[in-house]
C-alpha cells in the first residue's frame, strides 16, 4: 500500500535533498521537484489528515508573496517569467502537507544536513587547491547563490553539533562539527560576501543561547577550527573584503559605480525613487526600465543601472516593483513561519526551532545584497528548508497529525 511506504520516501528524498544540495550545479531542484510532484500524488491520503492551525496561515503568508506579485503583473504589466519564482510557493503547500503527515526521522533530517555540508566543503576544497579557481565558479554553479547555501549547511551543521551536545553524544557532535567547519569554509572559498553579513551574528547568538553546553575544552576546540577555517579561507577572504572596501571608497571618493559595491548602491538609488514616486503599490515590472532611464536622463542615478534588470536587494526590490505592499507580503512571506518556529517551540531548547529561525535570518541576510529567493535555488532553498524544520518541530512536539481510521 501506499500509504505504508510514504514514511520511506519521506525520509529518502530529505536526506537526498540537504545531501545533494550542491552536489552539481542544478541539484538543488532535483529532490525539491521529486518532492513536490509525490506530494500531489499522495494529495488523497495526505488531506485525509486533519491540518494544524498554523498551517493555514503559513501557507497563506508563502502564497500571499504569489498573489501580490500576480496582481502587480496583472495592473502594470510584466513577463509571465515575474511570476516562475513567486509560484514556487503554491506548489511547495502538497509537499508541506505531505511532510506533515509523514515526517521523516530526525536522524535523516541531521544526516542530510551533514552530509550536504562535508560535501560542499570537499568540491570547494576541489576547486580551490587543485583546479586553482573560486569555488563553485565553474559546472554551471552560480558562484552567489551555492557560497550562501554551503554557508546555511554550515550553520545547521554547527547547531546540529551543539544539539549532540546536549545530548552527551560527544561522537556526533565532533562529526557534525567538523561538517558545519567544511560547510563554512565552502562559503568562505566561493567569495560570496554577502552570505557573510549576517552569518557570524547568528552564530554567536545560538552559541551563547547554548552556553551552558560548551566547556571550556569545546570553546578552545571551536577557537582552533575558527583558526584553521581562516587560515585555509585567508587567501581567498582578504583580497574580496579589501575589494568591497575599495570598490567603496572609489564610490564615495571618485563617484565611481562601475564597480559591484557601487553598482549595487546605485540600484538601491533607483528602487528608492521608484518607491517615493509609487509608495504603494510601486511601478510595476513594466515600467522599471523607462523609469530608470528617466532617473538617468534627470542625472539623478549612474547608468549603470540601465544594465540589471534586479535590484540586488529583495527589500529594495519590493519597494519599487510593488511599494508597501509588496514589502508587507515579502515580510509576511519570512516573518510569519518564524512567528510559528517560535510560538510552537522554545527557542532555547528545541534544534528545530532553532534550525527554523536560523533558516529564515541567514536568508534574510542573503536577501540584502542579492535577489535571492528570485532565484530557482534561493526559493527552493528557502521554502524546502522551511517546511521541513516545521514540520519536524510539529511532530517532535507530540502533535503528529492523527491516522485517518481507515489507513490504520
Amino acid at each position: 500500500m501506499l500509504h505504508r511506504k510514504l514514511p520511506l520516501i519521506s525520509n529518502a528524498l530529505i536526506f537526498l535533498f540537504s545531501a545533494t544540495l550542491l552536489l552539481s550545479g542544478k541539484s538543488y531542484s532535483y529532490i525539491a521537484i521529486t518532492l513536490c510532484l509525490v506530494s500531489l500524488l499522495a494529495l488523497p491520503i495526505t488531506l485525509k489528515h486533519k491540518l494544524p492551525s498554523d498551517v493555514y496561515k503559513i501557507g497563506l503568508a508563502l502564497s500571499g508573496y504569489f498573489f501580490v506579485t500576480a496582481l502587480s503583473v496583472y495592473w502594470y504589466g510584466g513577463k509571465t517569467s515575474n511570476m516562475d519564482m513567486p509560484s514556487r510557493t503554491i506548489l511547495i503547500l502538497p509537499a508541506l502537507i505531505f511532510l506533515l503527515s509523514s515526517p521523516p526521522k530526525k536522524e535523516w533530517v541531521f544526516r542530510g544536513i551533514l552530509v550536504g555540508s562535508f560535501l560542499s566543503g570537499l568540491i570547494a576544497l576541489y576547486h580551490t587547491q587543485i583546479l586553482h579557481i573560486r569555488a563553485f565558479m565553474a559546472f554551471e554553479y552560480m558562484v552567489i547563490q551555492a557560497g550562501d547555501m554551503a554557508m546555511s549547511l554550515g550553520v545547521f551543521s554547527l547547531l546540529i553539533a551543539v544539539h549532540y551536545l546536549k545530548e552527551k553524544n560527544k561522537h556526533l557532535a565532533l562529526l557534525a562539527l567538523v561538517c558545519a567547519i567544511l560547510g563554512i569554509l565552502a562559503s568562505l572559498l566561493s567569495g560570496v560576501r554577502g552570505g557573510w553579513l549576517l552569518s557570524p551574528f547568528v552564530m554567536l547568538g545560538f552559541l551563547i543561547i547554548n552556553r551552558h553546553l560548551i566547556s571550556k575544552k569545546i570553546a578552545i576546540s571551536m577557537i582552533f577550527f575558527s583558526i584553521v577555517i581562516g587560515v585555509i579561507s585567508y587567501q581567498t577572504v582578504a583580497p574580496r573584503v579589501n575589494l568591497a572596501l575599495d570598490n567603496f571608497n572609489q564610490f564615495s571618493e571618485e563617484n565611481n559605480a562601475n564597480t559591484s559595491t557601487g553598482a549595487r548602491i546605485e540600484m538601491w538609488k533607483s528602487g528608492l525613487y521608484a518607491f517615493t514616486a509609487k509608495p504603494i503599490f510601486g511601478i510595476g515590472y513594466q515600467n522599471r526600465q523607462s523609469f530608470n532611464q528617466a532617473l538617468v536622463d534627470n542625472n539623478l542615478v549612474d547608468p549603470i543601472v540601465l544594465r540589471f534588470n534586479r535590484l540586488h536587494n529583495s527589500f529594495i526590490e519590493e519597494l519599487s516593483i510593488k511599494g508597501i505592499i509588496g514589502l508587507t507580503a515579502l515580510m509576511a512571506f519570512f516573518l510569519v513561519p518564524m512567528y510559528f518556529f517560535l510560538r510552537r517551540g522554545n527557542i532555547k531548547h528545541d534544534i528545530f526551532t532553532q534550525l527554523g529561525v536560523a533558516h529564515i535570518i541567514l536568508v534574510m541576510g542573503y536577501c540584502l545584497t542579492q535577489n535571492y529567493i528570485n532565484h530557482h535555488s534561493g526559493m527552493l532553498q528557502y521554502l524546502m528548508f522551511t517546511i521541513i524544520f516545521y514540520a519536524m518541530l510539529y511532530n517532535e512536539n507530540d502533535n503528529s497529525l492523527s491516522t485517518p481510521t481507515d489507513l490504520k
